[in-house]
């Protein structure tokens, strides 16, 4: 599926007239919202379908004077952290994990494309260990690039708590990724 090839509005922009203009204007900027918040195992397409699910349900009760973006994004930022909840059980279900790392690899160096899968995996894990106010924070800014002032017109949060959330999530991140590394260090042979 391929979505819209337009760039949304501004953040202070009016909200859309219809369901459809909102889909036309927002489909682009919601899929790459849901694949820097779901990580590589997040189906974007799939994120974005329920989200617009939620829009065309809930489109008339959104109040004008909210900024239709903030809006969009708390849905974006709600249905990503189900599906994540929902991979977390199925891959403890089901163990899904083996069967990726079975998968061939198109690449034509194996040792680093593992090592380029290894490294991908502990960021991942990394991040999914933060509280999702500071993961969500931690993803606008470092992967979408939004300043913090953006950041916080977006979540509709003051800019000093927008910028409290992205310095403990940055330490608690490395944190994370640090012990992350340590467990994964190869161990010296007795």
């Amino acid at each position: 599926m391929t979505f819209p090839v337009r760039a949304a509005p501004l953040l202070g922009a009016a909200p859309p007239a219809s369901f459809e203009e909102a889909y036309r204007d927002y489909a682009q900027c919601t899929a790459r919202w849901a694949r820097s918040l779901g990580g590589s195992s997040t189906d974007a397409e799939d994120v974005v379908q329920e989200v617009f699910l939620v829009v065309s349900r809930r489109l008339d009760s959104f109040r004008p004077e909210a900024r239709f973006t903030s809006w969009l994004f708390e849905i974006t930022r709600k249905v990503v952290a189900n599906h994540r909840r929902r991979q977390r059980w199925r891959f403890w279900r089901d163990r899904s994990q083996e069967a990726v790392g079975s998968l061939p690899s198109r690449h034509l160096d194996p040792v680093a494309e593992l090592e380029r899968k290894q490294e991908t995996e502990r960021l991942y894990q990394a991040l999914d260990r933060l509280p999702e106010k500071y993961r969500s924070v931690l993803v606008l800014y470092e992967v979408e690039g939004l300043s913090t002032q953006a950041i916080a017109d977006l979540r509709q949060i003051k800019l000093p708590t927008i910028k409290v959330h992205l310095h403990r999530a940055r330490e608690r991140f490395i944190k994370h990724y640090q012990q992350l590394l340590e467990r994964d260090k190869p161990r010296g042979k007795p």
